[in-house]
């Protein structure tokens, strides 16, 4: 109904229109508006209006209170995760229009769109209020206004780049009239065609030194603030404009009875005020219409910031107010991390491994088990009952003997692969599942190499400095797929792991390494023997870091991730949950016997573990 509303002066019109013809010579033809004069009397209505471009203050945003709008930010989601207003949703210019409708809001909802600087969130303004949306505001100068640190954005690109600025007026040398661009359709539907499409091109902004390089008498350029400052001689300490621009009245020119005829359609228009805030959303409506505008970025404090009395940005124009971390994830990506981390961070159940002995003390008979390794290693030797699968066909494999419920052990070379295969079956909904601690090499004496062949103490350095203060929020994966389809793709990849000598190989620097156990064995001061961690590390406590509102956030998508723990087969769980969540993730092969065996007085590969239990052979 509002959207309709909206375009109540444009149908005003086409009714007087069509009632003076009626009444007039019956020869002449009824004289209607054309689909572009239809959309510019549709879009007049904002855009010269007093609520274009309908900025809000950080100040007045933060003491109004946060929570009584609903705030939507354009940054990257990377950006956003590392720090966003409190209760901000991201989102982008693309997507703006879906955005505000998947949050549910009402057409005269107190809306407020924050970006870097304010100009692209004009973009999205203007959108939004075409679209039907009536109580919108942008973020005056951007996320820079909010938080010092993100100041960047203003402080780096205001200067007084027009060192020649032009006092003369050029608007009489407009007498040229264009045709306007063409198009089809009825006002409504055109109308959000044309705002899609815009929005799908993103924000189209061009620097004054670009403008230059390419020649400014390239474009058609719209100073679009009153006479007096664009002669240079109004209050504001504005000494002139860019030689050769036009004045354009805001909110007194972009009518069909203004000056929109003398845009032209054969070269590209720029347009500029103060800040770009204004001039970012004439430009979008510009491209709306079908013209080829940019707006010019960081506008009048671009060209001459020194100069200006007001409309300037300085260091009082940013603040310290609150934020908060973290990403906005894809429903797929909640729903998933919320039903996995709910057994991640369950210490009664992962890793939940089995020693050799307590399988063999209770009979090998009251347990399915189901051995890992390959078909040539499993018909050399394996315990009694036991099938041999393999990750890709586990499931099938699992469903066919065993119900939801049953005892199940998952058997490998060395427990860390079977750890792996026991997460995917939680996942599946199996319930008494346990992996076997070490694997086959604890079972019996000839298989145990595999593990005695792998410990060893290459870390010589470690570090025990804690380095999680320099952790930063990331955005998550933007992970698309039920549990169920994850899971399959998680286990068609096949175990994910890496020794310690190919990370130091590859670069320790170019993995975020966790090391996945208690803060005193990361520190090297704990019980377990543990001179300290890998450098670089960072230490995620288990049971307590693996949720959405825990440490995800601090788990970056753009580098590989290693997880260690003791023994390698916790960390294979906690790498199978963040491959299912879409990380690069991976299991350092051996965990800390693999890194400082000699020094552990507990989680360590002895002599203690073997055992010459039976094997039975095929």
């Amino acid at each position: 109904m509002l959207m309709r509303e909206r375009f109540a002066r444009y149908l005003w019109i086409v009714g007087l229109a069509v009632a003076f013809t009626a009444c007039g010579d019956d020869n002449k033809k009824t004289t209607e508006l054309t689909p572009f004069e239809a959309l510019v009397e549709a879009g007049l209505t904002y855009v010269n209006s007093s609520d274009c471009p309908g900025v809000i203050s950080a100040e007045t945003l933060y003491t109004d209170g946060v929570e009584n709008y609903a705030i939507f930010d354009l940054r990257s989601a990377e950006t956003y995760a590392a720090g966003h207003i409190p209760g901000a949703i991201n989102a982008s210019v693309k997507t703006i229009l879906a955005d505000v409708e998947a949050a549910g809001l009402t057409k005269d909802a107190p809306i407020v769109v924050a970006c870097y600087s304010g100009q692209s969130a004009g973009f999205a303004k203007i959108a939004l209020e075409l679209m039907g949306y009536t109580n919108v505001k942008t973020l005056g100068y951007g996320m820079s206004s909010w938080r010092s640190e993100y100041s960047g954005s203003w402080a780096n690109a205001v200067g007084n780049a027009l060192t020649a600025p032009e006092t003369t007026n050029n608007n009489g040398s407009l007498t040229t009239k264009y045709d306007y661009p063409t198009f089809t359709g009825d006002v409504e539907t055109l109308m959000a065609e044309r705002v899609q499409a815009v929005l799908d091109d993103g924000f189209k902004g061009i620097s004054y030194s670009d403008l230059v390089s390419n020649g400014v008498d390239n474009y058609f350029i719209i100073n679009y603030f009153g006479e007096a400052d664009y002669l240079g001689t109004g209050e504001a300490g504005v000494p002139g404009h860019i030689p050769g621009a036009y004045q354009f009245t805001p909110a007194a020119s972009l009518g069909l009875d203004q000056m929109l005829p003398y845009l032209p359609t054969d070269m590209p228009i720029v347009v500029y005020c103060w800040t770009s805030q204004t001039s970012s959303q004439i430009a979008a409506w510009l491209r709306i219409l079908g013209y080829e505008a940019y707006s010019l970025k960081n506008g009048a404090n671009a060209l001459f910031h020194d100069a200006l009395t007001s409309h300037k940005w300085t260091d009082a124009s940013t603040h310290d107010y609150p934020i908060e971390l973290g990403a906005t994830p894809t429903a797929d990506f909640e729903a998933v991390a919320d039903a996995a981390s709910e057994y991640i961070n369950d210490s009664s159940r992962c890793p939940g491994v089995i020693n050799a002995d307590d399988v063999f003390n209770n009979g090998v008979e009251n347990y399915a088990i189901f051995d890992l390794r390959s078909a040539t290693d499993f018909a050399a030797g394996h315990i009694d009952g036991a099938h041999n699968t393999a990750l890709g066909t586990l499931l099938d494999d699992v469903a066919a003997v065993a119900a939801k419920d049953d005892a199940i052990v998952v058997a490998c070379y060395t427990g860390q692969t079977a750890s792996y295969a026991k997460f995917a079956l939680e996942m599946a909904g199996y319930t008494n599942v346990k992996s076997l601690l070490y694997g086959m090499a604890a079972w019996n004496t000839a298989l145990a190499p595999k593990w005695g062949d792998s410990v060893g103490d290459p870390l010589t350095e470690p570090e025990t400095d804690g380095n999680n203060d320099s952790l930063v929020a990331h955005a998550f994966p933007a992970l698309e797929g039920t549990l169920e389809e994850r899971l399959d793709t998680v286990l068609a990849d096949g175990f994910k792991a890496i020794s310690y000598a190919d990370m130091v190989s590859n670069g320790i620097e170019n993995y975020f390494v966790i090391n996945y156990f208690g803060e005193a064995d990361y520190n090297g001061t704990g019980e377990a023997g543990v001179p300290g961690h890998i450098p670089g590390a960072f230490q995620f406590t288990p049971y307590a870091s693996m949720g959405l509102d825990e440490m995800l956030m601090y788990i970056p998508t753009d580098m590989p991730v290693v997880v260690y723990c003791w023994t390698g087969q916790h960390s294979a769980q906690v790498t199978a949950y963040l491959r299912l969540l879409g990380y690069d993730a991976y299991s350092m092969k051996f965990g800390s016997n693999g890194l400082f065996h000699s020094s552990l007085t507990g989680h360590a590969w002895g002599e203690s573990a073997e055992n010459d239990y039976p094997l039975v052979t095929e």
